[in-house]
């Protein structure tokens, strides 16, 4: 296997955990676990990028320092970035990219940010 292949299958398998990373952080959500959320985000953020989605771990990085800062509105901006998670996953699997830049949703979760 070349090393262009291996990082295809990585991308892949990336791409396939992504509906298993929302149930959790929904549920994560549902219970209100902030801390949890906030390290699931965390981890989001670090592994996106890595795996060839930087709008993964751009979304991440403002949900993380949201729930860092302001843990239960936190919770809100996670449940918004479910929604823009679930159709980042559904776009890049018919092989598009996705930009942040043009979605209302995480326009509203940037007001979110501290300032």
């Amino acid at each position: 296997m070349s090393f262009d292949d291996l990082l295809k299958s990585l991308h892949q398998d990336y791409l396939k955990s992504i509906p298993d990373k929302i149930l959790l952080i929904a549920e994560q959500v549902r219970v209100q676990d902030t801390s949890n959320v906030r390290e699931s985000f965390h981890k989001l953020k670090g592994t996106g990028k890595t795996y060839g989605f930087p709008e993964v771990s751009e979304l991440a990085a403002m949900v993380e320092n949201i729930c860092i800062v302001q843990p239960k509105v936190g919770l809100d901006a996670a449940s918004k970035a479910l929604d823009v998670l679930s159709d980042i996953y559904l776009t890049r699997q018919n092989s598009s990219d996705y930009s942040l830049q043009t979605d209302a949703r995480v326009a509203d979760i940037r007001k979110l940010l501290p300032s």
